[in-house]
C-alpha cells in the first residue's frame, strides 16, 4: 500500500492528499499488509470489469467472433451490479479491520467473517441499492433537461455515497439498524466539514482517474492507432483489423488502453480504501470516542482535521 500511495501522490494536490490519508491510514492501523488484502481483491474486481471490455472489443474489431462476444456483453451487463454488492462487502471489512485496530489494537480475522455474515442482508440492501443508484447515474440525455438530470444524480449519487460508507461503518461498529443509522446520521450536522472532506474531498481523486482513463483513451484511439496503422506488418497479426479498405493493428491501441485501465482501477481501489478507513475513524471518534485509548484519540483527530482547518470536538 506504500508503494500505492507514492504512485497516487503523482496525480496532483487532490492525488497527494489522498496519498496522505492513505499513509495516516496505515499508520494507525499499524498493519500495512492486512490492508493490501482488500485492496488487491478491489483492484481484481475493477480490473476484470475493464479487460472484459477490453476483450469484447478485441472480439468485435479483430475476430468479430459474434457467437463468443454476445454471452460475454451479457456477463458484462451484469456484472457492474454484482462488482458493487461485492464491493460493499470489502468495504465493511476494511471497516471492521479499521475498528479492530482502533479499540484492540490489532484485527481480528474471526470478526470480521463475523461481522460480514451477521449483518449479510443489511449490507446486501445496501449493495443492491447502490447498484440502482450507479445505474440511474450513468444514464444520459441530451439538452438542457439532460444537464440538470446530470445535476441532480451527481447530488443524489454524492447522498447515498455519504449514506452508504456512514452506514456501513455504523453495521460493522456497533451492529446498527436502518432505524439507528437515521439517528446516527443527524450527528453529523455538526461535523459537515469533515463529513465533505470525506465524501466530496477524497472523490475528487474520481475526477483525476476519469481523466487518466479519458486521456488513455485518446491516445490509445489516435496515436496507438496511429502506430498500428504505419507498422502494421511488423506487428502480430492476431491483432490485425480491417476497417473497410483501411488495414490497422490494434495491438498499440489495447497496449495503452490496458495500462489506462490498470490505472484507473489502481485508483478506484485506493480511494474506496480510503473513504472506508475515513469513515471508520469518524465514525468512532464522533459516536464512541470513549472507547478509544487516549493516544490513538489524538493520532485519529489528526487524521480527520489534516484537510481541515479546525478539529473535531
Amino acid at each position: 500500500m506504500d508503494f500505492v500511495a507514492s504512485l497516487i501522490s503523482m496525480f496532483g494536490p487532490s492525488g497527494a492528499r489522498i496519498s496522505r490519508l492513505i499513509t495516516a491510514s496505515l499508520s494507525v492501523l499499524k498493519n500495512g499488509w492486512a490492508a493490501t488484502i482488500p485492496f488487491l481483491l478491489l483492484f481484481v474486481l475493477k480490473a476484470v470489469r475493464a479487460y472484459l471490455l477490453l476483450y469484447l472489443l478485441y472480439l468485435g474489431f479483430v475476430t468479430q467472433d459474434w457467437d463468443q462476444a454476445f454471452p460475454l456483453m451479457l456477463i458484462a451487463m451484469i456484472y457492474l451490479p454484482c462488482e458493487i454488492i461485492i464491493q460493499t462487502f470489502l468495504q465493511a471489512a476494511m471497516s471492521r479491520m479499521a475498528r479492530d485496530t482502533l479499540m484492540l489494537g490489532r484485527i481480528s480475522w474471526p470478526g470480521v467473517a463475523y461481522t460480514m455474515v451477521r449483518n449479510l442482508f443489511s449490507l446486501l440492501f445496501i449493495g443492491v441499492v447502490g447498484a440502482f443508484v450507479r445505474k440511474a447515474s450513468d444514464s444520459k440525455s441530451d439538452g438542457v433537461f439532460g444537464f440538470l438530470m446530470a445535476l441532480i444524480l451527481f447530488a443524489v449519487a454524492e447522498v447515498w455515497d455519504l449514506i452508504s460508507n456512514f452506514g456501513i461503518s455504523g453495521i460493522v461498529v456497533e451492529n446498527a439498524s436502518i432505524k439507528t443509522l437515521v439517528t446516527r446520521l443527524k450527528s453529523l450536522r455538526d461535523h459537515v466539514p469533515e463529513t465533505l472532506v470525506g465524501v466530496l474531498g477524497i472523490d475528487l481523486l474520481g475526477g483525476v482517474a476519469s481523466a487518466v482513463f479519458a486521456g488513455g483513451i485518446f491516445t490509445a484511439l489516435i496515436g496507438g492507432g496511429a502506430v498500428g496503422y504505419f507498422f502494421a506488418d511488423n506487428l502480430p497479426v492476431m491483432f490485425q483489423a480491417q476497417f473497410d479498405a483501411v488495414s490497422v493493428n490494434l495491438l498499440p491501441s489495447f497496449a495503452l488502453l490496458s495500462l489506462s485501465f490498470t490505472l484507473d482501477a489502481i485508483i478506484k481501489a485506493a480511494v474506496i480504501c480510503a473513504k472506508s478507513f475515513y469513515f471508520t475513524m469518524l465514525y468512532i471518534l464522533v459516536l464512541h470516542p470513549e472507547q478509544l485509548p487516549e493516544g490513538t484519540v489524538k493520532e485519529t483527530e489528526g487524521i480527520l482535521t489534516g484537510a481541515v482547518s479546525r478539529p473535531i470536538s
